[in-house]
Order: C-alpha cells, then structure tokens, then sequence
C-alpha cells in the first residue's frame, strides 16, 4: 500500500478542473496522502485531511510514487523535474497519443490497484548530452529520455556535420538534422525520420538523419556504452542549434562538439497493464499501421 503521492501538473493547461480534482480525490480516498504541485494549489485552496498543499522544496519528500495528468511531453517534463529523487512516474493519459502513460483518462479504476501496491515498474535509459567548445566544456544539458536533435533555422537548409563513435569518424552527413535518440524515443520524433522501432527497455543508442540528401545515409544504432559525438556542424546562411526533448535548447557553432552517452539517471515508468510495448503500439498507433 502506498502512503504518499506526489501530484504533479502536466504540460496540458486544457484538462478541466473537475477531472484533476476527481483523480487527487479518488486517490485520497484510498488512504493514500497526496502531495499537491503548487500549480494544483488552486484546485484545493483550503487542502484536506489526506491532500497537502506542498511547495517545490517539499513536493516529493517522502513521495512513493508521483502521478501526473497530460501526455508524453508531461510525462518527460515529470521525470526533469524529479530526476534526483529516483521515483516512478505514472502517467494518465490526457494527450493525443501518450505512449508513456500507463493509464487512460477513462482508467482511473485502476489506480484502486497501483495504490494498493500491485503493479511494477519499468526503467527506461536516459542520455546526457554535453557541449564542448574550443576545448572547454561550455554546457551540461540535463538528461533526456526521447532524443537529442540538431536542426537549422529559421529556414529549413542542408546542414552539413561529422558523425563519431567512440572517437571514431562514422559518417560525415548532409541532412536536414541528426536525432539522437533512446529506445524511448524511437517511437517519438525519431519515427517520424523514418527511424526503426526499439524495445523500450533495451539498451542503445540510435541515430536518424533528418531528410538526409544521400540514398546511403540511414538510422545507425549504437551499443548502449558508446560515445556519440557529433561534430563541424555548418549550415549555410542558418544557425544550428541542439534541442533536448523539445525543450531545451544551445546554439552550435562549427568549432563545437556535442557529446551524447548513457546517463546515470534513469527514468522508472509505473506499468500495471498486461501486453506491454507490442500491446501498446497496436493500441496507439492502430494494428493496421503496424
């Protein structure tokens, strides 16, 4: 039986009121303490017996587990924001695809069963990405769980840049961009490039050219303990930029080196379902686009 919850607010500012209000209660109506996101302050203004109004140093003291509303870039926004605490997230899905979540906004039933204890959890690779210039380290840019990517703007143009692996020169690339991704990721922006499907939990590295301008350029994918560098990126009349799960983001300059490897951090994925990724893809992307 779980004691505490941490409720946190996703990236959806459209969920009604009335459906946050209805998950924190029936979850405190478990027995279980709920931890309430200061952005949620306001669905309780007065709290409750079993719902605390916490601030952002206090929200996930002695949290067993935090939930959040929204889809998968809430999901992703989640596991930033508790990255040192090392608890697993569940997702209730009130996105458009949410291949994260575990829950849909009609399942809360099941909550009955994660709050008692009776479900598992699933840890998923995260990356680290660094930015080095000149020989000095100008940024460390927090862990990401879908992917990396390097883009041009604001007009989209061939950007040319080296690819390496451990050092070594893999592909020198003329392409749109580059997408580093986690096997979480594969099925995010990385698909999208025409990148493969990797089971979630393994462990690798894949790297997908964005429209790349050769018939020879394809999704290349790297053990898990490899160091991917990418390298002399150039875009004629455009700046080049690396942006971390959509949401972060650093200008490039030719002279620098991005540097992406498996990070400590993980991030762990409440599952209470049966079927698992293969389940899920047929759920979420229909079993005729499969």
């Amino acid at each position: 039986m779980l004691s505490r919850v941490t409720f946190l607010s996703g990236l959806k500012p459209d969920i009604p009121a009335s459906d946050i209000k209805g998950v924190i209660e029936h979850i405190a109506s478990l027995g279980c303490l709920v931890s309430l996101d200061p952005a949620y302050h306001d669905v309780f203004p007065d709290g409750s017996d079993m719902v605390f109004k916490s601030s952002d140093d206090t929200l996930f003291d002695d949290s067993d587990m935090i939930v959040v509303m929204g889809g998968d870039g809430s999901i992703i926004e989640a596991a930033r924001r508790s990255l040192k605490y090392d608890i697993p997230i569940l997702g209730i899905n009130f996105g458009r695809i949410g291949y994260l979540a575990e829950i849909e906004a009609g399942e809360t039933a099941l909550l009955d069963k994660i709050i008692s204890g009776d479900f598992r959890t699933e840890e998923r690779m995260m990356l680290d990405v660094e930015i080095e210039r000149d020989g000095d380290l100008i940024r460390m840019m927090y862990p990401c769980l879908n992917e990396t990517v390097l883009s041009n703007a604001p007009i989209s143009r061939v950007a040319s840049f080296d690819l390496y692996c451990g050092g070594d020169h893999a592909v020198h690339c003329f392409a749109d961009g580059m997408i580093v991704s986690t096997p979480t990721g594969s099925s995010a922006y990385s698909m999208s490039a025409g990148g493969p499907l990797i089971y979630p939990t393994m462990e690798c590295i894949l790297a997908t050219p964005i429209c790349p301008h050769s018939f020879t350029l394809r999704p290349i994918v790297f053990t898990g303990d490899s160091v991917i560098e990418i390298r002399n990126a150039s875009c004629r009349m455009n700046k080049m930029f690396v942006t971390i799960d959509g949401r972060d983001n650093e200008e490039i300059y030719t002279r620098d080196t991005i540097r992406i490897k498996k990070s400590a951090s993980t991030t762990k994925l409440v599952r209470v379902k049966d079927g698992g990724f293969i389940n899920t893809l047929h759920t979420k992307l229909g079993k005729n686009n499969i």
